[in-house]
């Protein structure tokens, strides 16, 4: 009986959320960054890299969704706060839990592999999956870069969060396969198109490189926090019962806090 009533507790229910964003975002770094290893009489491309990310997204979203949303990201957790989809309890604990999955994951995948790869990365140019703006670039452009794209996967989370999509949600982790992909192949070779603070500053910190991370956390945030609040407040409708009878979809009719066990977030 005491069991059964610890199972059902909610510190279990809040451990569950934790692990799922840790497990989530250690599954993003460690399969992620593994396709970006030029070794193994393999070298990888930016197409490669970029359509892994969005397969391992894919993976996460579909093991975790169900426990936490699958978000691993720290500014679209952010944007789910603002938009209302989470509290600021399960903000804060789903940042910690993704920024140590993030290490974790990183951490894991050197353990495995030979580190004369993450050596031979460092004195090649940048180390291994660690993004950096390129040279051609100013830190401005580089910032307004991962403003942008950022901003596009925010915009995105938002269009699947809103009420009147939910019986859009079918395919929603081939989508996001896609949309990571695209994003990550198109800004890859500007930014390495991070729009992820953890995913930039595991690597950093396992590789001691640490040239421009600042742009990957300002620019990040920056563009979640525009794009969720542009959102939220011009594109998420209440209605009345009389408009949403003349209107061809749902209506947005409660912007409080979602049970996170239900509601679509992804990353």
């Amino acid at each position: 009986m005491e069991n059964k009533r610890f199972w059902n507790s909610q510190i279990w229910t809040v451990f569950t959320l934790f692990l799922a964003e840790f497990f989530g975002t250690a599954m993003l770094l460690f399969g992620g960054c593994m396709a970006s290893i030029d070794g193994f009489d393999n070298v990888t491309s930016n197409i490669s890299r970029g359509i892994t990310f969005g397969m391992v997204v894919m993976m996460a979203f579909i093991t975790f969704s169900a426990s936490s949303g699958a978000i691993i990201n720290p500014v679209v957790s952010l944007a789910a706060y603002i938009f209302g989809t989470l509290s600021l309890q399960l903000t804060i604990l789903y940042i910690v839990a993704q920024f140590a999955g993030a290490l974790c994951g990183y951490g894991l995948l050197r353990a495995v592999t030979p580190w004369q790869y993450y050596q031979q990365a460092l004195e090649h140019g940048n180390a291994h999956c660690v993004t950096v703006p390129h040279q051609s670039l100013s830190s401005g452009m580089a910032l307004a870069v991962e403003i942008l794209l950022t901003g596009m996967l925010v915009w995105t989370n938002c269009g699947v969060w809103d009420p009147r999509n939910k019986k859009d949600s079918d395919s929603v982790p081939v989508k996001f396969a896609f949309l990571i992909a695209g994003l990550s192949i198109a800004g890859g070779p500007i930014t390495g198109a991070s729009m992820n603070p953890a995913r930039s500053l595991a690597p950093a910190i396992w590789n001691h490189y640490y040239e421009g991370l600042w742009i990957y956390f300002a620019g990040p945030t920056i563009g979640s926090l525009l794009m969720v609040t542009i959102y939220r407040y011009i594109f998420l409708q209440k209605c009345s019962d009389t408009s949403e009878m003349m209107s061809p979809c749902n209506c947005h009719h409660d912007t409080g806090k979602q049970d996170p066990h239900s509601s679509k977030i992804v990353p």
